[in-house]
């Protein structure tokens, strides 16, 4: 194991040889702020290309039938391309945001029991590269949105999240449940695994279980949800 050289060093090893990312993590938590700059940056340019493409008034009438169909009331100076764009930048920032410090609250937690020791700002900074893969995803989702000969809606056309490929309308219930859920998702658990072997004295099938278990919660617990309403 050789640790990451330096912050851009760092970031690429992420993809590549995680275990030397996190090993140089370990030693310079503060060069969590470049991933965390990329993960909410993307947002950013995806939407700004797929507002740039769309075509607006097919995008206002589509949303307003899915806002009736839904029986939600919605003004229509909040269906303007700013008011939209904002809405889902901000939307993307705040929930990437929000991941990052529920996950490193739940490794925090989660490995209190080894005996090697870290704070809530350690794992923080281990969640941050752990995120890092949203790039991927927000590439894919620019190159659909770039390539698509038709109009598509804006939670269609975000690749991160199940419902970019099964696209269900926004009336539908399984509807905020598949745009949470991210494809990603195994590759955000390989990460934490990684991270976890590296900072932990956790054998194998104990960082499988902590890697794998925020995910899987949220797989089980949220259907149960909207089943039970």
């Amino acid at each position: 194991m050789t640790p990451s050289k330096n912050i851009f060093v760092a970031v690429l090893d992420a993809f590549r040889s995680p275990i030397d990312c996190f090993a140089a993590i370990y030693e310079h938590p503060k060069w969590a702020v470049l991933p965390y700059l990329i993960a909410i940056l993307g947002p950013f340019f995806l939407w700004n290309s797929y507002f740039g493409n769309v075509d607006m008034v097919w995008l206002q009438q589509e949303l307003m039938t899915q806002f009736v169909n839904a029986n939600q009331q919605i003004e229509e100076s909040w269906l303007t391309k700013e008011a939209l764009l904002a809405r889902e930048v901000i939307g993307d920032i705040g929930g990437r945001t929000l991941c990052i410090f529920v996950l490193a609250l739940w490794l925090h937690l989660a490995t209190k029991g080894n005996q090697y020791k870290h704070s809530y700002g350690k794992w923080l900074a281990a969640s941050c590269f752990i995120m890092l893969p949203t790039v991927i995803g927000d590439f894919a989702s620019y190159i659909n949105i770039m390539f698509n000969s038709s109009n598509i809606l804006p939670n269609a056309a975000d690749l991160n999240s199940l419902n970019g490929l099964i696209k269900l309308p926004m009336h539908n219930p399984w509807a905020s449940f598949s745009a949470t859920i991210p494809l990603l998702a195994p590759w955000y658990i390989a990460l934490t695994y990684a991270a976890i072997t590296a900072w932990t004295d956790y054998d194998r099938a104990k960082s499988i279980v902590v890697a794998c278990l925020p995910w899987l919660l949220t797989l089980i617990v949220w259907p149960i949800m909207i089943i039970a309403a």
